[in-house]
């Protein structure tokens, strides 16, 4: 099971559900979609693969490679403080401050969490204003990361982020109209379609009980959009 950063701990839970009812060896591996896409590609022997973006999930399938694919999950965007942080965030444009030295985001050139927040910024006229400021994380949950340590005095990150940690304050939520819609690809791999096991875990993974537990985690789930490899170009 690949998976991106961002879902790794309701991923472990509904891991754990599935492998009580299914006497299978299970592996997880856990980075930004991106790069589990790239390592995908170059060979490795992943059955079911979980982006946070449509786009890593059409870089598979242009390439023959998502037999089976739905869209399962949404999210959005919010921006964080340390918690002890008396700083104050209103409005993005707040970001602006000198208070702000470092807004920390995935990194924008590849990482959906802040590809997302790029384009949000672009859209409110405010991203060439603050791209100086960005430390970029390998991943969300890196970003997330430097804002916990108070390395970075703001950051960008998902809702369901957010919720995992008492070390940062939601200061502000990102309006859904400035990106496009978040959501979350799920994909049998062709590996996985010739493994019974993976065929019942990309099922399970759609299924009323994982369902329950990506709820419970901050993550809407969406009736399945497409399935059989149909690709949404970005």
């Amino acid at each position: 099971m690949f998976a991106a950063a961002s879902t790794t701990n309701a991923v472990d839970e509904i891991v754990g559900v599935f492998q009580q009812s299914h006497a299978v060896a299970l592996k997880t591996n856990y980075a930004s979609s991106s790069t589990l896409a790239q390592q995908i590609v170059n060979g490795a022997a992943a059955g079911v693969y979980l982006s946070a973006n449509e786009k890593w999930a059409d870089f598979l399938a242009d390439r023959g490679m998502a037999p089976s694919r739905v869209e399962l999950l949404t999210n959005s965007l919010v921006v964080v403080v340390p918690q002890a942080s008396s700083l104050e965030i209103d409005r993005p444009e707040d970001l602006l401050t000198s208070r702000v030295e470092y807004l920390a985001l995935g990194d924008p050139t590849h990482v959906p969490a802040g590809m997302y927040a790029k384009e949000a910024l672009e859209n409110l006229g405010l991203w060439e204003k603050l791209e100086s400021k960005v430390v970029a994380g390998a991943d969300v949950r890196q970003a997330l990361s430097y804002v916990e340590r108070g390395e970075a005095g703001a950051g960008i990150v998902y809702a369901t982020d957010a919720a995992i940690t008492d070390r940062v304050r939601v200061a502000l939520a990102i309006a859904s109209a400035t990106n496009r819609p978040i959501r979350y690809s799920l994909v049998l791999t062709p590996t996985g379609s010739e493994n019974p096991a993976a065929q019942s875990l990309f099922e399970f993974f759609r299924g009323a009980e994982a369902a329950d537990i990506w709820q419970r985690h901050g993550f809407a789930v969406v009736a399945p959009l497409r399935e059989n490899g149909g690709s949404s170009k970005q």
